[in-house]
């Protein structure tokens, strides 16, 4: 018979095992164009799983100094930063250095930077989420899995990416990269605490936490997707597959809700475990749905840097683009949907342009075309530059496909469906220098592509 100390502790090891799964799972899928052995997982994921101890450590001596939180605004704000999130940086960058050099000859493409140091930053979380779940009881394991874990692979990946963004990209100064990665790494995690462990907002000073984790998460995509853009293993249909990555996050998610729902049905009763899963689903559902749509989209151009901004993960869309109607208003999430990423395959290939309504088309009838490259507009708004064959193959004319986003019907099930698009002014679309915003494109009919096998 298991004693009650031992049942006890069941959950939290759960719980831990399972926060890890959720985010292994994650980079093994984001890792798609030359995955890591598992092996190699295993020694980041074990290394990252003893830094705590230094930061322990760093926390003793702190606490010897008399410096800690002590309810003074000033105080408590210097220590976030410095206390807290400097010394956990720190620790968890030791931890990577340390893997770097053992891992060297696997390290073979950018994002395989970001991947080793977020499975870093994961040991160190999952150990830490077992010590916070073996204190305060399981009923917070959703919440530490997937805010907390994600704080932590971010602010780590930050650290990382300021410190090789001039030997990767061959952007900045080395030196002045690694000053501002650690030292945003460091603001980021220590405001993340600091406004969840203050009230001077009341109810609302929370809130300014989930901002600077929202905020995080576009930023770390955003780092993603410029490794993937400079893989020596891009290819353009592999990566058209991470659309997927949402389902994965929600599996996972799932299962962890169940280990907390047990764990508040054992120690309490069935209502109690209800109300329990429900404020928990409740509070994080918003968090939960953006997040997992932001981090499962990337903005694929082979070779293009993406300027990394402090921004949101969503915004308010005038482009016929949005993915999301909230209270009528048109929210897009950030990066390319899975119907955005569709028409990947269909580049440098001959396809077939079909008129969407017979009754109501300019070109008439099925067309010959060749989707020449992914055309970004103003603002970064996915289109396609495609080049449609005249009848007799005389004077052939170039359009723009913008990925129809939002419900098309059966056809959409089957063939991509998009808006074709000219440009007013008879600019020359084949030209990078000359790029229009999506308002000053004329709009000339919805259609279907299909590829030439399957007329």
């Amino acid at each position: 018979m298991l004693t009650a100390q031992q049942i006890y502790l069941i959950f939290p090891i759960l719980g831990a095992i399972c926060g890890a799964m959720l985010w292994l799972n994650y980079f093994k899928r984001i890792d798609l164009l030359e995955g890591e052995r598992i092996i190699d997982v295993i020694i980041a994921f074990v290394i990252g799983f003893l830094t705590p101890s230094i930061t322990l450590w760093i926390y003793y001596g702190l606490g010897v100094l008399d410096i800690k939180f002590n309810g003074d605004f000033t105080n408590d704000f210097l220590y976030s930063l410095l206390g807290v999130g400097l010394s956990e940086e720190l620790s968890k960058l030791l931890g990577v250095f340390i893997v770097f050099k053992l891992l060297k000859k696997r390290i073979n493409e950018p994002v395989d930077y970001l991947v080793f140091a977020g499975i870093v930053a994961l040991g160190f979380s999952v150990r830490e989420n077992f010590i916070y779940y073996n204190n305060y009881g399981s009923q917070i394991i959703t919440g530490r899995t997937f805010i907390s874990c994600l704080v932590h692979i971010i602010n780590t990946s930050i650290c990382v990416y300021g410190i090789y963004r001039s030997r990767i990209f061959n952007k900045g100064n080395i030196y002045l990269n690694s000053i501002i990665g650690i030292s945003l790494a460091v603001v980021s995690h220590g405001m993340f605490d600091f406004f969840l462990t203050q009230s001077f907002l009341g109810d609302f000073t929370p809130l300014l936490s989930s901002v600077v984790y929202l905020i995080g998460i576009n930023f770390w995509m955003q780092m993603i997707n410029n490794a993937i853009n400079f893989s020596p293993f891009f290819n353009y249909e592999k990566i058209a597959s991470t659309t997927k990555l949402y389902t994965t996050l929600f599996t996972w998610y799932l299962i962890i809700v169940v280990i907390e729902f047990s764990y508040a049905y054992y120690y309490k009763d069935l209502l109690f475990a209800l109300k329990d899963i429900g404020k928990n689903m409740l509070n994080e559902g918003f968090l939960l749905v953006i997040v997992a749509l932001r981090t499962s989209r990337l903005k694929i151009n082979k070779g293009k840097y993406l300027v990394v901004r402090l921004q949101l993960p969503f915004y308010l869309t005038k482009n016929d683009d949005e993915d999301i109607l909230f209270l009528g208003l048109p929210i897009k999430i950030r990066g390319e949907s899975e119907k955005e990423l569709r028409f990947l395959k269909y580049i440098g290939k001959e396809i077939l342009i079909c008129p969407l309504d017979q009754n109501q088309t300019i070109i008439k009838k099925e067309r010959k075309a060749r989707l020449i490259k992914k055309y970004f507009l103003k603002n970064d708004v996915v289109t396609y530059l495609v080049e449609i064959y005249s009848e007799n193959n005389e004077k052939n004319n170039m359009y723009i496909l913008k990925p129809k986003t939002s419900n098309a019907g059966n056809i959409d099930q089957t063939y991509p469906v998009a808006i074709l698009m000219s440009e007013n002014n008879n600019m020359n679309l084949n030209k990078d220098k000359q790029t229009p915003s999506y308002n000053e494109l004329k709009k000339v009919e919805m259609v279907y592509i299909k590829t030439l096998h399957e007329k």
